[in-house]
Formats: structure tokens, sequence, C-alpha cells
């Protein structure tokens, strides 16, 4: 790669000083960097999206990329027995891309724990401050590795990932049980089922959709009896089922939004009822 590159993914949003603190340090311990905001706007409640960005959009950089995810996700507890492990920050290696990241939570969800090679940063005692280590620490680690770094060389062998899975959709019968597992910024509800295990379920066989919500309230869609692959397959304001590019099933509104309209949110139920 003949300009390194780092990405930002946070939760520092954009009207402070962090970002441009951070970017400029970068650019002045790396020769050349190119600094990449992939998002500042991410929730601490909501790691799946976040756990998202890692595991689709920083693969779309070159192999080497540094990716800096400084995210909180990790439950604090009180008392001094937690206290060390919510400070310790990790760096892994994964696919040949580098993730720093301020959050175990996060890597166990983005990675897959048997590809993944994983190290702890001590935390800095030295400065009057370590509030914020993106810029004390994180940015100083991104150069080494830009510079050609291992693992070894940042930081110190620790306990393995191992892998977090959001609950998987469940075979009854002629029924598949599926959760919302996120919504993007138009509303869209990601369910927790890719389209492929949902082809191989479904086995040819025709369905339709019940749809239940946070509200408590049901709907059946018998609308939607297929996949769609553009939202205009349907006319505005109808509700369809099509497939993210992630490459999982999704519901969506054409020119609206699934929150909106039928008031779907994380954890709202998807049913689909197949006919034999």
């Amino acid at each position: 790669m003949n300009m390194p590159i780092v990405t930002l993914t946070t939760d520092w949003g954009q009207r402070d000083h962090f970002v441009a603190m951070v970017k400029g340090r970068l650019c002045r311990l790396i020769e050349g960097v190119r600094v990449m905001d992939l998002s500042h706007a991410q929730d601490w409640n909501d790691p799946y999206t976040t756990a998202s960005i890692m595991r689709h959009g920083c693969l779309a950089f070159p192999s080497g990329t540094v990716h800096v995810v400084d995210v909180c996700c990790d439950q604090l507890q009180l008392g001094q027995q937690r206290r060390e492990e919510f400070q310790q920050s990790l760096v892994a290696q994964w696919r040949g891309h580098y993730f720093v990241c301020s959050s175990r939570k996060l890597l166990e969800l983005a990675l897959d724990e048997e590809e993944a090679r994983v190290v702890s940063l001590p935390f800095p005692s030295e400065g009057p401050s370590n509030t914020f280590l993106a810029y004390s620490q994180y940015c100083d680690v991104a150069a080494a590795l830009c510079r050609g770094a291992v693992l070894d060389d940042v930081g110190v062998a620790c306990g393995a990932l191992r892998r977090r899975m959001p609950l998987q959709a469940q075979v009854d019968g002629n029924r598949l049980e599926t959760l919302v597992i996120g919504l993007d910024a138009y509303g869209n509800a990601n369910l927790n089922v890719t389209y492929a295990d949902f082809e191989a379920i479904r086995a040819g066989r025709a369905f339709r959709v019940e749809l239940e919500w946070s509200a408590g309230n049901s709907e059946r869609c018998d609308a939607i009896t297929g996949i769609c692959r553009h939202y205009s397959d349907v006319s505005v304001g109808s509700m369809l089922l099509t497939v993210s590019v992630t490459g999982l099933l999704q519901l969506a509104v054409n020119r609206d939004s699934t929150a909106k309209l039928v008031g779907l949110s994380r954890a709202s139920r998807c049913r689909f009822i197949f006919m034999d």
C-alpha cells in the first residue's frame, strides 16, 4: 500500500475538538497518511451497528488499513474488580486489517475469533489525564502499525476473543421467528437471518409475514409474499422484503421508514409463515 490509511469510527460527534485533535496527531506522526471518517455518530446502546461497520465497512478498505474504533460499549460495573478490564484497550489483526479498539465487546461482535489475533494495550500511567486515549495512545499505535510493527510490538498477549452472536432466528414447524437487530439511517429494519439461510429454510415454499413491534401491536402483512430486488418494485409508501448489502433480510418501505410507518424498532419480532 503506497499511502497508509487510518479510519475513524467513534461516538465523539462532530461539534467538539476530538476529531480534529486525532486527525492532526495522525498527520504529524504518519507521513502521507489518509485519515478516513467512517462515522462519529455511533450509539453506546447500539453495538450491533458499530460492529456492522467494522465487519463490512472496514473490510472494504485495502489490506493493511488501521481502523481506530473508539465507541464505549462495555458495561460499567462498580468496584475495583471490573475497573482494569473496562479500561483495557485492544488491538486485533483480522483478515489483513488492524483494529485499535476501546471495547472488547465490539471486537467479539464483529470479528471471527478463530481468525483474529489480539493483544491488549497497557493503560498509560504518565501524564495529567488519560481520558482521551484515542489521542494519547491510539495514534501512536496506529503510527507504529503503519510503519510495519507487528502486534507483539504494540501490546501484550491477552485472553482470546469469544464470538458474541446476536439472537438467532428460530424455526418452529412451518414458522420462522426472527428479530429486528438494527435500523439504518433510512429506517430500514435488518432481520437476524441471512437471505441464504432463509431460502434454505423456505425450500421454495410460499410465505406470509406477521409483524409485532415494541408497543405490542401486531399486523399481518399479506402483501409481502416475495423478496424484492429493489425498493421501487413496490409503490411509494408500500412495505417490502428485500436483501441488505450485508446479506441480511430487510424490511423496508419505498421512500419511507419502517420505524415511522409501522413502529418497528430493535428487537421487534417478525414471523414468517410457510405454506406447504
